[in-house]
């Protein structure tokens, strides 16, 4: 006889598990920072004829736009978010430390030419944290929204269910793909770009396309459960 060994997936491992999320979470954040970092280096040293001086227009035109010269809630979150990643991120570290001690030492010429790249990574930071601000006091608009899409959706289900219409398995598929692909493209479209953005204008069509998946999905679940 062999010893019958449990071949079932670790659960901390599993793809659908929460520690995958997590992680797989983390990675496409970080993929998006290191894109955001690249786009703003582009943009600072080929693109733009003023360099980094158009990378602080773009910072200081923002916190005008999303109204943090008003002392507001909201403008006192997005200023705290955008302070506190500048501590984690440089002060904490000691990596603001070390930049400002090497510009003094043996590393001093290759830090100061390579000065900008800092320079744009502490402005594209801001921008960034602020953004992502924006992104978190938004999230409520897309609860009372989606959740406004749910209830008709629902109604659409029951009714779908009672008069005995037609299922769609190809809407309910791709409208269940549609939402996180939605989300993703929102933090892509809203966070990487290094120009001015209304939020207002720059969120509200992913809530619509969002509201329109979320009732789809709902609408076109399966009639009998």
């Amino acid at each position: 006889m062999y010893p019958k060994y449990d071949n079932r997936p670790n659960q901390l491992i599993t793809q659908h598990s929460a520690l995958a999320r997590l992680f797989r979470l983390l990675r496409w954040t970080a993929i998006l920072c290191a894109l955001v970092l690249v786009v703003d280096l582009a943009c600072v040293t080929i693109l733009w004829d003023d360099g980094i001086e158009s990378l602080r227009d773009v910072v200081v035109a923002e916190r005008s736009l999303v109204g943090l010269h008003v002392n507001t809630e909201a403008g006192e979150f997005i200023d705290t978010s955008t302070a506190l990643a500048h501590d984690w991120v440089f002060i904490k570290t000691g990596l603001g430390d070390w930049l400002a001690a090497s510009r003094k030492g043996p590393l001093a010429a290759v830090i100061s030419s390579g000065w900008v790249v800092v320079e744009t990574a502490i402005l594209g930071l801001q921008l960034f944290a602020a953004r992502l601000a924006v992104l978190v006091l938004s999230l409520p608009l897309f609860v009372t929204i989606g959740g406004a899409a749910a209830a008709d959706g629902f109604y659409g289900w029951l009714m779908r269910r009672t008069s005995g219409a037609r299922e769609s398995g190809f809407i309910y598929h791709r409208a269940k793909r549609a939402i996180p692909a939605v989300l993703m493209m929102l933090w892509a479209a809203y966070l990487v770009p290094p120009v001015k953005l209304d939020p207002r204008w720059a969120i509200l069509p992913f809530v619509v396309i969002f509201t329109v998946a979320l009732r789809l999905r709902v609408s076109y679940f399966k009639k009998y459960i």
